[in-house]
């Protein structure tokens, strides 16, 4: 069975900020069950609804307030996580050190924390994986 390589869609040379096409690109799928959810929820659609006319800015802050919630969940794992990932950072090379440095200093501070413990998790993936020498592979 050939395997089908697969193309990456080209890369825009746009600005960061989300093109229009991409704003207005809807997924049938994602669409017919979102369809779904909010006839199940005529009340929160209604309010959502009234919220995004009458009042625009407190809309916004009501979506953000999610995302909020989201992203603090996210940094009480991490904040778990983080004391082991850089455990097993003091112990490693200065290669490998250099390596999670240089990656982290594109971060923005806000995420640096929940990135660090991205990036020493692949690192190690990456050298517990790597064939080390004087073992043999396994057939």
């Amino acid at each position: 069975m050939a395997l089908k390589t697969k193309n990456p869609p080209p890369i825009p040379e746009q600005s960061p900020a989300l093109s229009e096409e991409r704003i207005l690109r809807i997924n049938p799928e994602i669409d017919r069950r979102l369809d779904g959810f909010m006839q199940a929820n005529t009340k929160l659609t209604d309010y959502y609804t009234n919220l995004v006319k009458q009042n625009p800015d407190r809309a916004i802050r009501a979506f953000m307030l999610t995302k909020m919630f989201r992203h603090e969940a996210e940094l009480r794992v991490v904040s778990r996580q983080a004391p082991q990932a850089k455990e097993w950072l003091e112990q490693q090379s200065p290669e490998v050190k250099q390596r999670v440095a240089e990656r982290l200093d594109k971060i923005s501070p806000f995420y640096r924390e929940k990135a660090a413990v991205r990036v020493i998790s692949q690192e190690k993936a990456k050298l517990d994986f790597t064939p080390r020498v004087g073992q043999s592979m396994a057939a």
